[in-house]
């Protein structure tokens, strides 16, 4: 059976053709490029509005991007938006053209058809093979290898069947969903709002926070209050400024709360994090009302220096011999983070303590001038390394920063697998000194 494409492919292909960037095309849907990421993955299924401006934008008809109808030919009317063009007769935002309509219809048409032709086709099959049985014409043989094959394309027919069914459920259960947040954005209180993280500190384990909404409606005397709850119940509120009907709050001081193992906010999701909630009170006079905005679900940990190292070495009579090292350090993160201190070591098995050890301080020179460490030199233990059958070494660096954070980060290890030398990018997540990694069956 064909292989079926899925929505975020026809996505991404409809970008590249369009010549667009994830971050390109995000800015005209008023998205983030993650979230664009995200749907091209089929993470997350876009909303109905970012399927109309995508279709508009790629110059293809909402079915041909929901792949319920092969694509049109492109023609002059229907190329594809260039970042600075606007259509002439494009229908006002969030409505559709009397063209989308009819595209529509046509899903729904084809939807329809795709559903019921596979079960007429099995009918006509079993009839057929009825009609060959009753006739006799074929000898016993022949039937049997007939209806062998007959059987065959009837499970294709009913996989078709299956799949279909399964696609428009799922279609129409999106939908369902994206119509029923378009009707929560049309009674919510506001237009807009934005939570960014800014800053955070692990000693006092709080988060720093800018936070703004813009309200619908407001008069001279509204007054926007922002709150923030967390798992374990403390709450912080602070008042937002005005700023021509931006209500808005910078470095504010929000509790972490307690790390919520994975899968407790979403089966689906293998990450862990402290919960933070944030709403905010409207207050006009003696009338207040409350609307919850987001729920921030963030692990300090993902907050921290970037580590990227290889170290090349000669192995000979189960000995290793360490030559240059190659290691990167930067920050990918928006928050400021400063290296403090940085270590290179070797740890054995299970021990705690490194068998060889060495401060980085090129590493330090090089982030003190240019923001990032970039550095190939020679390094490693003056005399090679004895590693016996069955015996694992770890490569890890100590980066320290100051945000508080003071850990070990492997980067590479060996493991002499009788004799064979078995080298790892990196060591399983959580790996601290003294953790012991078993050798891996081949």
């Amino acid at each position: 059976m064909r292989e079926q494409q899925t929505l975020g492919r026809r996505i991404q292909e409809g970008r590249k053709a369009a010549g667009l960037s994830q971050e390109s095309l995000g800015e005209r849907l008023g998205v983030s490029r993650q979230a664009v990421s995200k749907w091209e993955a089929d993470a997350a299924v876009p909303e109905l509005e970012n399927l109309i401006a995508m279709s508009r934008i790629f110059g293809v008809t909402i079915g041909a991007l929901l792949g319920v109808e092969p694509p049109e030919a492109p023609s002059e009317g229907d190329a594809p938006e260039s970042p600075g063009d606007g259509a002439e007769d494009a229908a006002p935002a969030g409505e559709l053209t009397d063209r989308e309509l009819a595209a529509v219809e046509a899903i729904v048409q084809k939807y329809l058809e795709a559903v019921q032709r596979p079960r007429w086709s099995r009918r006509k099959k079993l009839a057929a093979g009825a009609a060959a049985c009753a006739a006799g014409l074929l000898t016993v043989l022949v039937l049997n290898g007939i209806f062998s094959s007959l059987g065959r394309r009837l499970d294709q027919v009913q996989d078709q069947v299956n799949y279909v069914q399964s696609s428009v459920s799922s279609q129409i259960g999106s939908l369902t969903g994206q119509l029923s947040g378009l009707l929560e954005e049309q009674n919510s209180l506001i237009s807009d709002y934005t939570i960014q993280i800014q800053d955070y500190d692990l000693e006092k384990a709080v988060w720093y926070l800018t936070a703004s909404v813009t309200p619908k409606a407001y008069t001279a005397g509204t007054v926007a209050t922002f709150t923030a709850r967390t798992n374990t119940g403390k709450t912080e509120s602070a008042q937002a400024r005005n700023d021509g009907g931006v209500f808005t709050v910078e470095n504010w001081a929000v509790p972490m709360g307690e790390p919520v193992p994975p899968g407790v906010m979403d089966a689906d999701d293998d990450e862990s994090g402290s919960r933070v909630q944030v709403s905010v009170t409207l207050t006009d006079g003696d009338t207040s009302q409350i609307e919850s905005l987001e729920t921030l679900y963030e692990d300090p940990s993902a907050y921290q220096l970037w580590i990227n190292g290889n170290w090349e070495e000669e192995w000979e009579n189960s000995c290793l011999l360490f030559q240059e090292l190659d290691l990167q350090i930067s920050n990918e993160t928006d928050i400021p983070l400063e290296l403090t201190d940085a270590e290179l070591a070797l740890f054995s098995n299970d021990d705690a303590v490194p068998v060889w050890s060495a401060p980085l301080t090129t590493a330090m020179d090089l982030w003190n001038r240019q923001g990032y460490v970039q550095m190939h030199v020679p390094m490693g233990p003056e005399d090679p390394v004895p590693l016996h059958p069955g015996d694992t070494l770890v490569a890890a660096v100590r980066i320290a920063d100051d945000h508080g954070r003071n850990d070990w980060r492997p980067f590479y290890y060996w493991q002499n697998d009788d004799g064979t030398l078995v080298g790892r990018v990196s060591a399983p997540d959580g790996w601290q000194p003294g953790d012991l990694i078993p050798i891996e069956n081949s």
